[in-house]
């Protein structure tokens, strides 16, 4: 980094250090997770602009004698106010924090920020149902940058798409945990024994056509789908279990937001 520097930036967090200052936790598209310090006390100008989720354009000041970064000023685009009058969507952004920072972008960092912010964007201008399945779809684009998405266009067992006609969208599919693939439900009978069983999860082949509309299709053309209740829960169970097990480490906006996300 040079000694001064403009970069589009999203605060992720912030520590007090010392009596005045914060260290704060940035998403950038260039240098991905940063860790800089903001001077100043409560009634400095910076404190107001440099807040949790806010975003846009920040100037930093590289002190390469003293190894830090300090923040000179912010010009902020986005304030996502309604993170702190909604409790899912507060528990949502620290979720893709927190994978951000644990996966270190994966290491793409524009991309991560692209994914990180436009799920963020998108959440502040919708309710919480939307929002719901808007982090879905994020954790699902997010499993592809760090390579473990799974496959959903077709079948792994026999190779039948998805989309074809004779699966009725209330027909159910499998996530198979043993190759991280799914399977329709024929190629699923080797697994219904007891043992066998547990490597299995359900879900509706709706649920599967619709991971395989997030994947290929335009983010406007996907909010555009439905999923109903069933479908949903599916789809969060196994996509859950499956950022936890690919990060392979825990998560704690998951636990602490048990009930919430």
């Amino acid at each position: 980094m040079n000694r001064s520097s403009c970069t589009q930036a999203l605060v992720l967090n912030l520590k007090p250090l010392g009596e005045n200052n914060s260290s704060v936790t940035l998403l950038t598209p260039e240098h991905g997770i940063l860790y800089a310090t903001l001077y100043g006390g409560p009634k400095s100008k910076m404190r107001s602009l440099v807040a949790q989720w806010n975003s846009g354009n920040i100037w930093l000041y590289a002190n390469q004698e003293k190894n830090q970064i300090k923040i000179s000023d912010f010009e902020v685009k986005n304030y996502h106010t309604s993170f702190g009058q909604n409790l899912f969507k507060m528990y949502a952004a620290s979720l893709a924090a927190e994978i951000a920072i644990k996966t270190r972008c994966a290491g793409s960092n524009e991309q991560c920020f692209k994914l990180v912010n436009g799920f963020l964007d998108g959440m502040d201008l919708c309710d919480e149902d939307q929002s719901r399945l808007g982090l879905l779809r994020f954790l699902w684009r997010y499993l592809e940058l760090l390579g473990i998405q799974p496959e959903s266009h077709a079948c792994s067992g026999c190779g039948k798409s998805f989309l074809e006609s004779e699966f009725a969208p209330n027909d159910i599919s499998y996530y198979n945990s043993i190759d991280n693939s799914f399977i329709c439900s024929e190629c699923s009978e080797g697994f219904s024994h007891p043992e066998g069983s547990s490597l299995l999860m359900n879900l509706q082949t709706s649920a599967v056509q619709y991971l395989t509309a997030v994947s290929v299709l335009k983010p406007s053309e996907v909010r555009k789908l439905q999923v109903n209740k069933d479908g949903y829960n599916q789809m969060k169970q196994i996509i859950f279990f499956l950022i936890q097990n690919g990060i392979d480490q825990k998560l704690n906006s998951i636990e602490t937001g048990m009930g919430i996300l």
